[in-house]
């Protein structure tokens, strides 16, 4: 009988025991958490759509590094995301807005190899031709960021008529066909001033095929006249200057053209508006620095 009160009394301690084991837990938790706070949950891993949202945010804000940075994350995380395309269109956005545009072009071109047809790859082309033309220089330079930059509006242009960047494109498209004709002026009118006129002809001829309506046609097909007259190529020189007089009788070139075919000159049509001055130039030069300023601070939440 006293065994089994003994036994009783035993098992009765251990259960004893055991809450007060269980009851110093709970209350160690309780201080613990009363001191501390609750430990940080493990929190989950962000989707692919998590962190395209997160970089379009930074991109927003102008944050480009960690919107790249985010970008990155969803592209090596998600390979097989649908979003991946969407990833590398915004990594090339994100590298034009901070002006790595050599950088900007290799990510841009890269979405456009794989992705051709893609529903925004009017993005791509938009982008990729402002990444060119932002590093274009004046006429009297080299021009191949130029032609490049025309390249791609047109390619918009053509194939994406509709996208609402096509109407920015087609002023871009102006600048830059303008340029482009500008410097086949420069370089003929050089080659022209020191008697080499047969390279002065093939630049006139290029800018009146390539670039024609640009606003250097009467000035060209003036020079290109006066080229092949000394080349002796008359009948040539002739249907140059018949065209300048018939089509832009209004120019300052027509009056010398219509001296060379022995007619009299009658002006119709309205005057022909003079090319850009030495101020038209700067204001050009500030309306760029403005516009590369606008579409640095597009985006903030305060100017939206």
């Amino acid at each position: 009988m006293s065994g089994t009160l003994g036994s009783r009394r035993g098992r009765l301690r251990q259960v004893g025991l055991l809450c007060l084991v269980m009851s110093l837990l709970l209350s160690g938790c309780a201080v613990y958490e009363y001191l501390y706070g609750r430990p940080p949950r493990r929190e989950s891993q962000p989707t692919d759509q998590d962190l395209l949202r997160s970089a379009e945010t930074q991109l927003s804000r102008h944050r480009y590094d960690e919107a790249r940075k985010e970008l990155q994350r969803l592209m090596n995380q998600y390979p097989d995301s649908d979003l991946v395309s969407l990833a590398r269109l915004s990594t090339g956005k994100a590298l034009y807005l901070e002006k790595k545009y050599d950088e900007a072009r290799a990510e841009l071109q890269r979405f456009l190899e794989l992705h051709p047809q893609h529903e925004r790859a009017d993005e791509a082309h938009y982008y990729l031709g402002m990444s060119y033309f932002r590093q274009s220089d004046s006429p009297d330079r080299d021009q191949t960021y130029s032609k490049k930059a025309l390249e791609e509006f047109e390619v918009l242009l053509k194939q994406m008529p509709d996208s609402p960047l096509a109407a920015d494109a087609q002023e871009r498209a102006i600048v830059a066909r303008r340029k482009l004709a500008e410097k086949e002026l420069y370089v003929g009118t050089f080659y022209y001033h020191r008697g080499n006129y047969g390279a002065a002809v093939g630049r006139f001829t290029a800018l009146l095929k390539q670039y024609g309506g640009a606003g250097f046609d009467d000035e060209a097909l003036y020079y290109l006249g006066e080229s092949l007259w000394r080349l002796e190529q008359k009948d040539d020189a002739r249907a140059a200057f018949q065209r300048l007089v018939q089509e832009y009788s209004q120019s300052e070139w027509a009056p010398s053209a219509a001296v060379r075919l022995g007619v009299t000159l009658v002006r119709t049509g309205p005057p022909k508006p003079k090319g850009p001055g030495p101020l038209d130039r700067m204001w050009e030069a500030l309306q760029t620095t403005w516009d590369e300023l606008a579409e640095t601070l597009r985006g903030y939440p305060v100017f939206r």
